[in-house]
This record gives structure tokens, C-alpha cells and sequence, in this order.
């Protein structure tokens, strides 16, 4: 009878949560990166938290004294992000940045969150900022005026935004 009660007793402390999105289970520890995340193109297509980091059950009953269930590393990106972005996926994964990751040089080398954000999406300049972090100074070829009089100088005028191989003609 005892362990009835008990159990009755986490059915009813759970029972609220059942009915709540993840992201707003979250949401109480993890205030910024849930409102930066609302804002994001992902959660306007019912993805949330669990995506990424798994149901992560354990973290949420521990208050946040366990990690949780996932955190992907620039390793683990392309894969799931490639699994909803296969072109995407493909382009990175023949990128020079991909082979860093890959043979785990000591090399920092940008992977999916680097360039759009982990939780919220960055905007292209930031993602530009992003580039000139490692590639401070361009050349001379890359500092050329674009072909049209209204876009700025930037890496995706020449470079594939994924593969960043150099493409012939206006941005892809």
C-alpha cells in the first residue's frame, strides 16, 4: 500500500508536466536560451529542447545537478542537424572545416552552432564576424566589389555557405 501511495503520489507532482512543450520545462533554468530560442525558424516548426539534448529526464528531476541526456559537440553536429539538412550536411562534411573536426586537430574549426547559432539564429553579419575570428585578413580577391552596386563584401559572394569551395558567378 505504501508504494502505491508513493507512486500515486509522483503521478500527481508529474502529471502538470505532461501536458508542457520541453522548452518550457526548460524554460524556468534556462531563461535566455528558451526566449532565444522561441524566436528561432526551428520552434515555428514544433521542434524544441529535446531535439538536441535528448529527453534529458534525469536533468530536470536533479534541477539541473545532471547534464543532460545531449550536448553536441561540433563531432555530433552534422549529423543531426544533417538530419533535417542533408544538402547542408553533405557541403559542410567536404569543407575543410569538416576534416579539422574530423582528425580532432588542435585547430578550432567552425561547425554548425559556430556559424548559426546554438539557440538562436545569428543574423549574416554575425556569421561573417564568425569567419574573421580565424580569417583576419582576406585576400585580395575576396575584398573585390561584388558584382551587384547593393551587396556588400562577404564570404558567401564567392564561397559555397556550407562547403566553402569557391563558386564562379554571384553567391549560391
Amino acid at each position: 500500500m505504501k508504494s502505491f501511495a508513493l507512486l500515486l503520489l509522483l503521478l500527481l507532482l508529474l502529471t502538470p508536466l505532461a501536458g508542457q512543450k520541453i522548452h518550457e520545462i526548460c524554460a524556468p533554468c534556462h531563461n535566455s536560451a528558451a526566449e532565444d530560442f522561441l524566436e528561432h525558424p526551428h520552434a515555428g516548426k514544433d521542434l524544441s529542447c529535446d531535439a538536441c539534448h535528448g529527453k534529458s529526464d534525469s536533468h530536470v528531476q536533479a534541477a539541473g545537478n545532471m547534464p543532460p541526456d545531449r550536448v553536441t559537440g561540433p563531432l555530433e553536429q552534422p549529423a543531426l542537424c544533417g538530419t533535417c539538412h542533408p544538402t547542408q550536411r553533405k557541403g559542410f562534411q567536404a569543407s575543410r572545416h569538416w576534416k579539422l573536426i574530423e582528425a580532432r586537430t588542435r585547430q578550432r574549426s567552425p561547425a554548425c552552432t559556430t556559424c548559426h547559432g546554438a539557440h538562436d539564429l545569428r543574423s549574416a553579419e554575425s556569421m561573417e564576424a564568425q569567419c574573421k575570428r580565424c580569417h583576419e585578413s582576406l585576400p585580395g580577391a575576396c575584398l573585390a566589389k561584388p558584382a551587384s552596386s547593393t551587396a556588400k563584401v562577404g564570404c558567401a559572394n564567392c564561397h559555397d555557405k556550407h562547403s566553402l569551395q569557391r563558386q564562379p558567378g554571384p553567391a549560391r
